[in-house]
């Protein structure tokens, strides 16, 4: 009997053993899962988005303009001959290809002068707030007096503004062109300017993500004959935009909050030119 007791003994503390170490090490089992569902959102938030036009890692902080551009290697200075002012930058892609249509249109008496290129999220940040607080006058108007409530006057800034995060310029594909006036575009040079893009633009991989609205873009920005993209790029960076920046990145700025009552991503970044997309 005694040594039947010893045996069970022998055989049965393995087992014990094995269960105690199962016990403590799913004493953890709740902490793995939650950390692993952590590590999951953190990465979907810093997922990195390859472009296939550029062959380089787009991350999301370029989607929503937190760069440098003289610190990236993506992007380069653009010559003062091509611009009102030195300090631009823009996709090395898309600056080569404008290079070619300035060329083009400066053959047949149009000159093509860079007035904006990339803007960062900070840039954008100062056009933003000067307007939305009432520091800026927008048309003449003190919008925070002018506008009380805080979703029209976003509506208002909207116009021709985008909220930091959300612009165009952020990718470095995106610039404007000779004027920022409206009243420029009925003059003969203007005319002839926007004529010859509206031709040839697409030639170089450029379109107007920003056209009269009619049935087919009834929400977002004005016109603006001013602003071209380059499309190569900017389509799959608008693709990538859709998928993984949401409103919770766009904090930040006097304002932000506005951004999902307006639904700013579906009505203003979505909202172009479909030739554009």
């Amino acid at each position: 009997m005694k040594t039947l007791k010893k045996a069970l003994r022998t055989q049965t503390l393995p087992a014990f053993a094995f269960i105690m170490l199962f016990a403590v090490s799913c004493s953890n089992c709740s902490y793995t899962n939650a950390d692993n569902k952590k590590q999951s959102i953190a990465e979907t938030k810093n997922i990195i988005v390859k472009d296939s036009a550029s062959k380089d890692s787009v991350s999301k902080e370029i989607l929503l303009g937190k760069i440098i551009p003289s610190k990236d290697t993506n992007f380069t200075s653009v010559d003062q001959k091509y611009a009102s002012r030195k300090g631009f930058y823009m996709q090395k892609e898309a600056y080569l290809s404008f290079k070619n249509m300035y060329d083009a249109a400066l053959k047949e008496g149009v000159k093509l002068t860079i007035i904006s290129a990339t803007r960062t999220f900070n840039e954008q940040k100062v056009i933003w707030e000067g307007k939305w607080t009432g520091n800026v006058l927008y048309s003449g108007k003190n919008l925070a007096t002018s506008y009380p409530d805080s979703v029209e006057r976003s509506k208002y800034v909207l116009k021709y503004s985008s909220m930091p995060g959300t612009s165009r310029h952020h990718w470095g594909t995106d610039v404007d062109l000779n004027s920022l006036s409206l009243s420029y575009f009925k003059t003969e040079t203007g005319k002839k300017m926007y004529n010859w893009l509206s031709a040839n633009a697409s030639k170089y991989g450029f379109c107007q993500p920003y056209t009269a609205k009619d049935s087919l873009r009834i929400n977002g920005y004005e016109e603006e004959k001013w602003h071209w993209s380059y499309f190569p790029v900017s389509s799959k960076y608008l693709k990538n935009y859709k998928e993984y920046i949401f409103y919770e990145d766009l904090k930040g700025f006097a304002g932000w909050e506005t951004a999902l009552k307006i639904e700013v991503i579906k009505n203003y970044v979505l909202s172009i030119n479909k030739e554009c997309k």
